[in-house]
């Protein structure tokens, strides 16, 4: 039997990442986000808070890095998304995380993730929705740590983001697994 439960919101499971961008003056900047999903070339972030520093910067032509660190980085992942840029001037470098500047756009990357998504924000590419910016980029490349491609496939098995699972009264971490299984193969049995 279900039964209705009441929450204001409910995540089940999303991965969590940093945004990194340079500021105006060329400085890097970080958010924590877990809202996202990308579907072809299309990135979108959802960015709850739109007094935040990225979404105000989301609000002109920019690229962004979309980085995926693994579950030993939570440290990192965490000052990165409970300091605000718009008053804390060292974030940044109080995550202990270390930079390198992507050849395909004009943002950083975080050296310690596993996988790095590229993407370009156009212009007019935002809405607002029920008070979250949602911010459409295009996806330009990917990089990734070289033990998660063999014979450049990627290997599943071996990436360890870690996962948000929330609702109204709690947040909590989960770890993926390196167990996979192929898309289609309990259809096929059928």
């Amino acid at each position: 039997m279900k039964v209705r439960f009441k929450t204001d919101k409910f995540y089940p499971c999303y991965p969590i990442f940093i945004v990194s961008c340079y500021d105006s003056d060329g400085r890097i900047k970080l958010t924590t986000l877990s809202s996202s999903y990308t579907l072809g070339n299309t990135f979108v972030l959802g960015i709850a808070h739109i007094d935040s520093y990225l979404s105000k910067r989301m609000e002109q032509p920019c690229a962004f890095c979309v980085n995926f660190l693994s579950s030993k980085h939570l440290y990192a992942i965490e000052q990165a998304g409970m300091m605000s840029n718009n008053t804390q001037t060292k974030k940044t470098e109080k995550t202990g995380l270390t930079f390198g500047k992507s050849d395909v756009i004009e943002a950083p990357f975080i050296h310690e993730a596993s996988l790095v998504i590229e993407c370009e924000k156009l212009n007019n590419e935002t809405q607002i929705v029920n008070g979250i910016k949602h911010v459409i980029a295009h996806i330009c490349g990917y990089l990734c740590e070289d033990e998660l491609l063999d014979a450049n496939h990627f290997c599943y098995n071996k990436l360890d983001i870690p996962l948000l699972e929330a609702d109204t009264r709690k947040n909590v971490y989960r770890q993926m697994t390196n167990k996979v299984t192929p898309a289609g193969i309990f259809f096929q049995k059928s």
